[in-house]
């Protein structure tokens, strides 16, 4: 169920595609888009959308709600939205953007590094090549063959590529002072100490923030919790060893850290979706 009150001038642009198979096994697909001219009283509320949205202000101002997130999405700035929860945009003078619903195997995993806390919205206005690839994307879709879908989806990916890095370098820039650099002090002594039995404590101990804080910082920089960063460590410094020496699995398993033989195959296993020998017969 939707309300609308569509008013946009003569001059917008608004384009519809329906996937074809192959476009559905893409990473993403493009469902419609548009560059619209909207004018006071503009209105989309929807309790659902089978897709996710993409919006980005070329001029004036739109208002974003998304379940009970509320936020300005001004010149030069973009978002992207879950439509499977209630939404609504609106605006109450002019407003000029490109838009765009999506879809595809990638898309929900993209939105969670885009926005772990809920949508936001990101300042564009220093991302080379952003504004640029709309109007691509417009060329592509009317075609409809198999290269085309490729490349749209290729497009998608770079724009949201973009977009989630200028999210994180936002982020980064609001960041308490020095979190960067206590960052990578962690990562060097998981480097200098993954043999060892650390914990997130054992970690933190040179570092001047809290807890909860580093976790959910380290997370969003690295794209992985402290842990799993530890044990990806691990378990590529095991990789180097199964290649390049002949050392039994408990060695390997005692040399990078884990507590018993059993628990690195099975992380092994879990990360790579082999056992440790397999991986060994495979790559000799």
């Amino acid at each position: 169920m939707g309300k609308y009150n569509e008013l946009i001038s003569d001059e917008s642009l608004w384009l519809s595609a329906t996937p074809t198979e192959a476009a559905l096994s893409l990473p993403f697909h493009v469902t419609e888009a548009g560059h619209f001219l909207a004018q006071n009283g503009y209105t989309v509320k929807r309790d659902r959308h089978e897709s996710f949205l993409m919006l980005y202000t070329l001029r004036g101002t739109g208002t974003i709600r998304s379940g009970e997130t509320e936020f300005e999405l001004a010149g030069q700035n973009a978002c992207v939205i879950d439509c499977h929860i209630p939404h609504e945009y609106f605006c109450h003078d002019d407003w000029e953007f490109f838009w765009l619903h999506f879809d595809g195997a990638s898309a929900s995993a993209i939105l969670d590094m885009l926005s772990p806390n809920g949508p936001h919205s990101v300042d564009m206005s220093r991302a080379d090549g952003f504004s640029d690839i709309m109007p691509q994307i417009f060329s592509l879709i009317p075609n409809g063959d198999i290269e085309s879908c490729l490349k749209l989806s290729g497009k998608v990916h770079s724009m949201l590529c973009i977009l989630t890095s200028a999210a994180i370098k936002t982020e980064r820039g609001n960041a308490k002072s020095g979190v960067k650099r206590d960052i990578d002090s962690v990562i060097e002594y998981i480097a200098e100490n993954y043999k060892d039995q650390i914990s997130v404590d054992d970690m933190i101990e040179r570092i001047h923030i809290s807890k909860y804080y580093f976790i959910r910082i380290f997370r969003r920089m690295m794209g992985v919790t402290p842990y799993s960063y530890l044990t990806n460590y691990r378990i590529n410094r095991s990789k180097e060893l199964l290649r390049s020496t002949s050392m039994s699995i408990t060695d390997i398993s005692e040399e990078c850290g884990f507590l018993d033989p059993g628990n690195f195959i099975a992380q092994f296993k879990k990360r790579t979706g082999m056992r440790p020998l397999q991986y060994r017969r495979d790559f000799s």
